[in-house]
């Protein structure tokens, strides 16, 4: 039995399929889309909110977005600066960073300590560290939705919110 051209066709197409998939420019696609979402953890822990200017879309959606906070990329500098004075040593600390398509998702180690009143609790001087997870979508180079939880339930223990 021979094969001929048109029986080829699909496996050549397939196969040429997946060598562009894994060649060099799809790999950079991917680190820089996860250095994009890098710089959201850089700007807190620099407290630079000029590179949320560059990361985040004019449309960049926060969910959950902090009560009363504005949408968009102006909606986050005012939690930006809030955090970073409350906790003037705050560090965001990158663990795990994976991409799956147009997402990003990244495991971070958030640590400060506690200087002001925060959520209404007033300030112990105590340190706390907290567990982060982050995803992010990125489209042209540009943040467009962050999905988030933080795990402010061991960071309030720590801060020693519910002691008596």
């Amino acid at each position: 039995m021979t094969t001929t051209s048109a029986t080829r066709r699909p496996f050549v197409l397939l196969a040429t399929v997946c060598m562009l998939s894994w060649s060099p420019a799809y790999g950079e696609g991917m680190n820089t889309d996860k250095k994009t979402a890098s710089l959201w953890y850089q700007a807190f822990s620099t407290k630079d909110a000029a590179l949320l200017d560059r990361i985040l879309d004019p449309n960049w959606v926060d969910i959950p977005a902090a009560p009363d906070q504005p949408p968009g990329p102006e909606g986050v500098k005012p939690l930006l600066t809030r955090l970073t004075t409350t906790f003037p040593d705050l560090k965001l600390t990158i663990a795990d960073i994976l991409q799956d398509g147009d997402k990003v998702v990244v495991r971070a180690e958030m640590v400060g300590t506690q200087r002001e009143g925060f959520m209404g609790f007033p300030s112990k001087n105590r340190r706390m560290s907290i567990q982060v997870v982050d995803i992010h979508q990125i489209k042209d180079g540009k943040i467009v939705r962050t999905w988030h939880t933080e795990d402010w339930m061991t960071g309030l223990h720590q801060l020693g919110v519910f002691e008596k």
